[in-house]
């Protein structure tokens, strides 16, 4: 099958909380308890799986550590969501004003992964 991404996914399995969920218009959901399960990343933005219905188009903060090195606090807007099973849902998701210093650490860890 073609990849139509931008980009290279690299599988990962880390777990991450969403705290709050809002809109660009500043609505938001606070509070939620959302845990997710990194499934791959890219320059562009990661995949997830989560047992929550999350809305598309709303930003999250996330904690991303890319092999226990540093932790960095990142913006994503979700942009597709696909059902898994019944009670899980597959997120795919896009990096806001990512630093231009941890693009290269994500860009460096892929290139890291792809090789080995």
């Amino acid at each position: 099958m073609l990849e139509k991404r931008k980009s290279q996914r690299i599988p990962l399995q880390i777990n991450l909380q969403i705290c709050d969920l809002y809109k660009q218009d500043a609505s938001g959901i606070h509070h939620l308890d959302a845990p997710i399960e990194l499934t791959d990343i890219s320059e562009q933005g990661i995949g997830f799986i989560s047992e929550c219905i999350l809305p598309l188009q709303y930003h999250f903060h996330a904690c991303l550590s890319l092999d226990s090195k540093k932790e960095f606090l990142i913006a994503l807007k979700i942009n597709r969501c696909s059902v898994k099973d019944r009670d899980h849902y597959y997120y795919g998701c896009e990096f806001i004003a990512l630093d231009d210093t941890v693009r290269d650490i994500i860009k460096q860890y892929i290139s890291s992964k792809s090789t080995s």
